[in-house]
C-alpha cells in the first residue's frame, strides 16, 4: 500500500528531524516534522484497515513506531501528550 510506505519512510526521516532541529536550535522544525508525520499517519489510517487485515502484523507495527515517535517529539518539545480524547 502506498499509505504504508509514506508512513513508514516519514518514521524513518525521525532522526533527520532531530539533528536538523539541533543544529539549527528552531524548535519549529520538529514541530513541522510531527505536523507531517500527523498528516501521513491520518491517511493511513482512513485508508488501510489495520485490525482484522491480512497485514495487520505489519500495519500495527507502524501504529505502535508512529505513537513512539509522536511520543518522543511531545517529550522533546516539552508537552505531555493526552492518551483519550
Amino acid at each position: 500500500e502506498p499509505r504504508e510506505i509514506a508512513l513508514a519512510l516519514k518514521l524513518t526521516q525521525f532522526p533527520e528531524a532531530i539533528n536538523d532541529t539541533l543544529d539549527s536550535l528552531m524548535p519549529n522544525r520538529l514541530t513541522e516534522y510531527l505536523y507531517d508525520l500527523t498528516e501521513i499517519f491520518n491517511q493511513f489510517y482512513n485508508e488501510c484497515k489495520v485490525v482484522g487485515s491480512a497485514s495487520q502484523d505489519s500495519r500495527l507495527l507502524l501504529v505502535q513506531a508512529t505513537a513512539k515517535v509522536m511520543r518522543q517529539c511531545f517529550g522533546l518539545l516539552g508537552i505531555t501528550p493526552l492518551n483519550r480524547l
